[in-house]
């Protein structure tokens, strides 16, 4: 039997960067988070967290540099040994990554300097 990255539809890609992460707990308060992204693929994304959001919750993701805004499906979420959490999002409402998202954004950014 496969091992569960066999299993995945896109290939993901390690990345080293920082995102805003958004969400309301299980008692409807508004959470905030500064999360590292671990690995991304065109439909999802991995994050290390400080905190757990809901499984089969909804968060807002925003990454300038890697061109992404949007919503995404918390569909996993484990504690790691660093006492800090390994969560995966499937993207929602259409979003999408791609590589030259992230080139692009970069370079937008860099112009407004």
């Amino acid at each position: 039997m496969g091992t569960r990255h066999d299993l995945r539809r896109q290939d993901r890609q390690l990345c080293e960067h920082k995102i805003t992460v958004t969400w309301h707990d299980a008692g409807g308060q508004n959470k905030f988070a500064i999360a590292r992204v671990m690995d991304i693929s065109k439909s999802g994304i991995k994050l290390l967290m400080p905190e757990a959001p809901p499984l089969h919750s909804y968060v807002t993701l925003k990454a300038i540099q890697l061109g992404l805004l949007g919503n995404a499906s918390v569909r996993y979420c484990v504690r790691t040994a660093a006492s800090k959490y390994a969560v995966g999002a499937e993207f929602s409402g259409g979003l999408r990554w791609t590589p030259e998202k992230a080139q692009d954004s970069s370079k937008a950014a860099a112009a407004s300097a």
